[in-house]
């Protein structure tokens, strides 16, 4: 599959979709000018799971606009309006990435060649400073990440502006970043 603009040429997650599953699937040779292009979770979708699949050989890239996330995206959308004085994202809601052979994906101009994580966090913080409400956060889990590459940062896995990503137990091994 393909994609020219948007978020996951091979499997597609938008806002609403709350407690998804994605399981055993082999997701192989897509191509995105978006981010995400093996998957792609964008916008605000609680209680995903990503679990059990084969993600190989998916590549973004875009040249003017760098876009992330070779093998998969997880963000949150833009700020559409201001809470409590800051543009904040809704964030991505909690997702658990677990059990996946990540491989060969390129984010080509961007960052994460294997996975990306973007504003995971925001306005579910903003909302529970005075107390210890709940965050969304990311969790990758038991993962083999290997041979991705990214144009930019984090050829295996990178993360921004997101405050409870959780990465424990995953082999990440012979990942490259071009850094340029």
């Amino acid at each position: 599959g393909n994609t020219f603009g948007g978020a996951g040429a091979g499997i597609s997650l938008h806002t609403g979709a709350d407690q998804y599953r994605v399981e055993q699937n082999w997701i192989c040779g897509n191509y995105s000018q978006g981010d995400g292009a093996g998957i792609g979770h964008f916008g605000l979708s609680n209680n995903g799971l990503i679990e059990d699949n084969i993600i190989n050989f998916n590549e973004s890239f875009a040249q003017a606009n760098p876009v992330d996330g070779g093998g998969i995206f997880v963000g949150g959308k833009p700020a559409l309006q201001a809470t409590n004085g800051l543009l904040l994202s809704p964030g991505s809601g909690t997702v658990t990435i677990d059990a996946n052979l990540i491989r060969g994906n390129q984010a080509g101009a961007g960052d994460g060649g294997g996975i990306r994580i973007y504003q995971a966090n925001g306005v579910d913080i903003a909302n529970s400073l005075g107390d210890v409400g709940p965050w969304y956060d990311v969790r990758v889990f038991n993962n083999m990440i290997n041979n991705n590459s990214a144009g930019l940062a984090g050829g295996g896995i990178s993360v921004q502006d997101s405050l409870r990503a959780v990465i424990r137990n995953n082999q990440v091994a012979n990942n490259d970043s071009t850094a340029t």
